[in-house]
């Protein structure tokens, strides 16, 4: 019986070992309106056959009364860059909870229940999406994830000193207030941002920032300064504006590690964005004679693997993944502007760069040095809610060799012609989204079978669905089903036998949609 015991223990040791318990803040939202956030714990349990259990214990709606527990089984696993995708679409019967301060579950009244699910999970970390249909939808987010700036609205400012000298700078961002360099203390003198609260056309918020150029011994020499705003940290390290020793940077191992407000000098982003938008009203001041030309804005936006980046910068930089860049931002009257700026990854593929922090910079003029010379009409440009897109549409799909005509709108497909068994091998889709996960689906039906295929934004929040219904083909068993990374063309075991997924451990071959190949290894 000691024996006994003795193995039962260890059993439960290893169970307990292989579950994370992850406290964080959940937001719910009830047929699209927001009810607010709570703190809340999320449960994974590994499971024996690579899958987890998701537990959501003792959900609640606020305001509105209790749920109960979501638990989700044998969720499918990919790994992706040390960092674990959990994803699932099941049909689940929610189950009383045990908190003693609610009276009644509501949950269980609602019988099967279709439940989505999107993750992102370390071992420190999850990021999770939570679709319930029930109650007219209930969306749930849970943790912040990295895929978005900090403060993206410009509602919440601090206080930034400079010697005397003080400036409102948005929280997560930077001016010239906190600049290192030769040349700081010439440049920090002066304010470069200030709260506004003009904002953009249907702004849900009251507040936007105004970054305003400014002028160098002034009255004297006049020596325009561009106006400009950071996620990294401003450096003044020449008299020359247009040497890069003056630029933006970041770089995680950056000595300076905070701002007086507590902040880094460098934004968190893990995804990969497809385009930046923002929101701009820009007003060109008064230019000299021969700078007549230098009449533009600009937005730049370089995704790095968190070692240091200038910008201005080194342009053969290995660690940069992918960059967005407008530096022809027109006046247009001094009205808001929408602008988007797609990220360029073709041109970085060789660096092989894991995207780990992006460096935005915003500055009054392109042209680094000029600016408006006149005191009384100087350059601006105001911002508010800049976003990074993450697209989740279908772009290319073969069946069995056979291309399928996607048409924008359109969902649902039909493939006659085709014969034999259709496994997950012979099917291959890509997405426009640089980081999408993709998840496919082969189901029989009468008569052949149906493919579905859906495509998730990276950062989870979006979701398209695609079906094919296949004729004259077998599949092997009733329903079979695998998710990928955008980007996988094929996975192939270290001695070359193709897989549809990286389900068991050891070491694949993994050759992208762009014709590279990289080792990974699934522990």
């Amino acid at each position: 019986m000691k024996k006994i015991i003795t193995l039962s223990a260890l059993a439960l040791m290893a169970l307990t070992a292989n579950a994370e318990d992850y406290t964080d803040q959940l937001s719910v939202a009830l047929a699209g309106n927001p009810l607010g956030t709570q703190e809340t714990t999320i449960s994974v349990d590994a499971q024996d056959n690579g899958k987890y259990t998701l537990s959501l214990k003792n959900f609640q709606l606020a305001g509105l009364g209790g749920i109960g527990n979501i638990v989700l089984s044998d969720v499918d696993a990919t790994e992706k860059s040390g960092r674990t995708v959990l994803a699932a679409d099941q049909v689940i019967k929610i189950t009383e909870g045990d908190d003693p301060n609610v009276s009644m579950w509501m949950g269980p009244m609602l019988g099967d229940v279709p439940v989505s699910l999107k993750a992102d999970m370390t071992d420190d970390n999850l990021y999770a999406v939570i679709t319930i249909d029930g109650f007219g939808g209930v969306d749930v987010v849970f943790g912040e994830g990295t895929y978005q700036i900090k403060n993206s609205g410009f509602e919440e400012f601090h206080t930034a000193t400079a010697g005397n000298a003080t400036s409102d700078e948005p929280n997560a961002w930077h001016s010239f207030m906190s600049c290192t360099g030769d040349f700081a203390s010439m440049v920090s003198s002066t304010p470069h941002t200030f709260i506004s609260e003009d904002v953009r056309p249907g702004s849900t918020g009251s507040k936007s920032v105004a970054v305003v150029s400014g002028i160098v011994f002034p009255g004297l020499l006049n020596i325009p300064a561009n106006g400009t705003m950071t996620t990294g940290q401003m450096k003044a390290g020449s008299i020359d504006a247009t040497d890069t020793d003056n630029c933006a940077f970041l770089d995680f191992e950056n000595d300076s590690v905070f701002d007086g407000n507590g902040d880094p000098f460098y934004t968190v982003i893990e995804g990969r964005p497809d385009s930046l938008a923002v929101w701009v009203k820009f007003k060109q001041g008064t230019l000299a004679e021969e700078n007549a030309d230098y009449k533009f804005a600009s937005i730049s936006a370089i995704l790095t693997n968190g070692g240091y980046y200038q910008d201005p910068g080194d342009s053969i930089a290995t660690n940069v993944v992918a960059k967005a860049a407008n530096t022809q931002i027109e006046s247009k009257d001094f009205t808001w502007q929408r602008i988007s700026i797609p990220f360029d990854y073709a041109s970085y593929v060789a660096n092989n760069a894991e995207a780990r922090a992006l460096l935005v910079t915003i500055t009054t003029n392109a042209q680094p040095g000029v600016g408006s010379t006149d005191a009384a009409n100087l350059d601006s440009i105001y911002v508010d809610d800049i976003e990074l897109i993450y697209n989740n549409n279908l772009t290319a799909l073969n069946i069995k060799g056979t291309d399928i005509a996607l048409e924008a709108g359109k969902a649902d497909y039909e493939l006659s012609g085709a014969s034999g068994e259709l496994s997950l091998n012979d099917i291959t889709a890509e997405a426009d989204g640089q980081g999408a996960i993709i998840n496919t689906v082969i189901e029989n039906v009468e008569g052949g079978a149906l493919v579905t295929v859906k495509v998730t934004s990276n950062d989870y929040l979006k979701t398209n669905t695609y079906t094919v219904n296949v004729k004259g083909v077998t599949t092997g068993i009733d329903k079979v089903e695998s998710t990928t990374v955008n980007g996988v063309k094929a996975i192939y075991t270290i001695d070359g036998r193709r897989v549809s997924s990286m389900d068991a451990k050891g070491i694949y071959v993994v050759r992208k949609t762009d014709g590279t190949t990289v080792k990974v290894m699934n522990k």
